[in-house]
């Protein structure tokens, strides 16, 4: 009787998702339901790609500079600390952050995971200097040292939409990495933020 209570509880989850068509004639036998229920597990639950995100988790001192005028000027800096732990059972990493942005206080939280669906690492943000939330997904590469993430981000000064951005984060060593933002619209690797982080002792 339990067994078949979580069999029904699948279905109607799945067909919530609109996993389930009203015109399909096919209503999945128990043991095709469990098979879905199995693979819809192995998706949902963490995998090895999600150890990696082991490294970020900590208290961070951090340095924000950001170029206002293109790379090879002379940057703004601000501090900052940051906290990393883990969430939703090992899923995602979930970051707060206390600094400061031209001179006002900035307050950002991100959540990073790996996706084992699109097996790929993903990302969002949220901060107070904006109503927006910053989406991106990337691969770690198999050195271990660099993630490189992509995503869109929008200049109300500008007026422009959908701005395509790289993240990469570079691993210099156990206590130490950096995240920097650069605008793909103006170069490859012309660099408008880098967020340096050293671990807190």
């Amino acid at each position: 009787m339990k067994k078949h209570a979580i069999v029904c509880a699948a279905a109607a989850l799945l067909s919530a998702c609109g996993l389930a068509r009203a015109d399909d004639a096919h209503n999945p036998s128990p043991e095709e339901m469990a098979a879905m229920m199995a693979k819809w597990q192995k998706v949902a639950a963490p995998s090895e790609h999600h150890k990696h995100l082991d490294a970020f988790v900590g208290k961070w001192n951090t340095t924000m500079r950001m170029w206002m005028e293109g790379p090879g000027s002379a940057p703004m800096e601000a501090p900052g600390v940051s906290e990393i732990k883990w969430g939703f059972g090992g899923r995602f990493i979930v970051e707060d952050h206390n600094g400061q942005m031209m001179g006002q206080p900035y307050i950002g939280m991100g959540l990073t995971g790996y996706d084992n669906y699109q097996n790929m690492y993903i990302g969002i943000w949220a901060n107070n200097q904006a109503t927006s939330l910053i989406n991106m997904k990337g691969i770690r590469d198999p050195s271990g040292k660099r993630w490189t993430f992509f995503g869109e981000m929008d200049e109300p000064m500008l007026d422009v939409y959908g701005r395509t951005v790289k993240y990469v984060i570079d691993m210099i060593d156990a206590d130490t990495h950096t995240f920097a933002v650069y605008d793909l619209h103006a170069g490859d690797e012309y660099k408008v933020v880098e967020v340096a982080y050293k671990r807190a002792k």
